[in-house]
């Protein structure tokens, strides 16, 4: 697991850890917005080994305050022109209302930019979410490619969508 800790303007951005998985399943499961299957604590479980095994990536918590207010799951992929995948990136709605994911999103980007000499980013998201892929390409990021049926959320097939973004 890459070992990551920003600390700006309130919020704190770094690694979860076996231990906040519990915390994280509840901030989950009250903000109604996951499948079932995504809050099971197996599940998350299984998502935080899968990071915690692997030494490019990462899975993070982020806090304002003390109080958790999102996730963030993703990849540093080692090529000519280093790569971020950004897997799963989740906050409490007032925070994304807010423009606080805007300045998270640059923030991480920066970051992995300087430590990681990133600089090409990729999200992956539900063609179906406009909010979502809105937010997407205001933050510079345009589709590259589209998976067909990737994604199988309540027993419906929905597209994943690539998108890509070069420098920060």
């Amino acid at each position: 697991m890459l070992e990551i800790e920003m600390k700006f303007k309130g919020i704190e951005i770094s690694n979860v850890w076996q231990q906040d998985l519990t915390r994280i399943k509840k901030w989950m499961e009250m903000k109604n917005t996951f499948a079932r299957e995504e809050t099971d604590l197996d599940k998350l479980t299984e998502r935080f080994l899968e990071s915690y095994i692997s030494e490019c990536e990462f899975f993070l918590k982020i806090e304002k305050r003390g109080k958790l207010i999102g996730i963030l799951k993703g990849r540093v992929e080692f090529k000519i022109q280093n790569e971020l995948w950004i897997w799963f990136f989740n906050l409490d709605k007032i925070s994304d209302d807010s423009g606080l994911k805007n300045t998270i999103l640059k923030k991480l980007m920066d970051y992995f930019s300087r430590e990681y000499d990133t600089s090409v980013f990729f999200t992956r998201i539900i063609k179906n979410e406009i909010r979502n892929l809105n937010f997407w390409k205001r933050m510079g990021f345009n589709a590259v490619r589209r998976v067909k049926n990737f994604y199988n959320v309540n027993d419906k097939y929905m597209d994943m969508i690539i998108m890509r973004k070069i420098g920060a």
